[in-house]
């Protein structure tokens, strides 16, 4: 498939760089955001968030004429969903004997399901929609389908619909958004297809194709790798402080084995989208 009209709703770490990169890649843009002030700036050529080398991208695609942004979407042949997921703390049913269980974070869809609710209006047949939002396994082929069927139009028949993760890290978003495998999750082989040639226009990595509920699925689990990676090697730093001993003699000693990478030790957790 061709696009020649694209419109990206979230304009943060992810939405922001993959807008201005399909832009200076000779496709019209429509990079959308609901607070005023992200309009404004970038707008008037500033900057809202730091990643190295986004301000020459961001303004040569505004200067080429393909970047244009704005509060409210437009009619387009494709709509990249890159807004938030944080989470939100709940409680659970309290138990029998009156105490209540503990709290427990919940996706919060509510950036989703505004951002599928503001596409409805343009939905056209034809067109593709791709969630890139870190999401819970089941969002794309339940939320997103739901809400995006009341325009009367049926997902996979009428229009293609997908889930595609980012994979990139904060200070190498420029390369990594571009240089990394991809994997691409339709709700029918051909929304699969179509997500594929949208991302082909830039992606030089593998594209993988697979169904959107696998492909979310795929992006908690690498983040939960990390996630765990990461603390387990914190956790041998807290260790190794009690016992008196080098932490990182120990794990380069460890990293010996030919099963074993423990990571470096660190600041923990970091980034926008690991600990959701």
């Amino acid at each position: 498939m061709k696009f020649n009209q694209i419109c990206v709703l979230g304009l943060g770490y992810i939405g922001l760089p993959t807008a201005s990169t399909f832009a200076t890649h000779g496709i019209k843009v429509t990079g959308v955001d609901v607070n005023p002030q992200v309009v404004a700036t970038l707008q008037n050529g500033g900057l809202h968030i730091h990643e190295p080398g986004l301000r020459t991208l961001v303004q040569a695609a505004i200067k080429s004429g393909n970047l244009v942004i704005s509060e409210r979407p437009q009619a387009a042949d494709a709509f990249v969903i890159a807004v938030p997921t944080p989470f939100r703390v709940e409680r659970q049913d309290v138990k029998p004997s009156g105490q209540p269980d503990a709290s427990y974070p919940k996706a919060d869809l509510s950036y989703v399901i505004s951002a599928a609710e503001a596409i409805v209006p343009y939905l056209r047949r034809g067109n593709l929609v791709v969630l890139e939002s870190t999401s819970p396994p089941g969002t794309t082929t339940g939320v997103v389908t739901e809400i995006l069927e009341r325009s009367g139009l049926k997902a996979g028949d009428d229009f293609f619909l997908a889930y595609s993760p980012e994979r990139v890290l904060p200070g190498q978003i420029l390369r990594e958004l571009i240089e990394n495998a991809r994997v691409v999750g339709g709700v029918t082989q051909a929304s699969s297809d179509a997500a594929r040639d949208l991302y082909a226009c830039f992606v030089r990595g593998d594209i993988i194709q697979t169904t959107a509920t696998t492909a979310e699925m795929v992006k908690l689990m690498e983040n939960t790798y990390r996630d765990v990676n990461i603390a387990i090697a914190n956790e041998f730093s807290r260790l190794a402080d009690r016992f008196g001993i080098d932490v990182w003699e120990a794990i380069s000693l460890a990293n010996r084995h030919p099963r074993v990478e423990i990571l470096r030790p660190g600041p923990g957790v970091g980034g926008h989208c690991i600990s959701v």
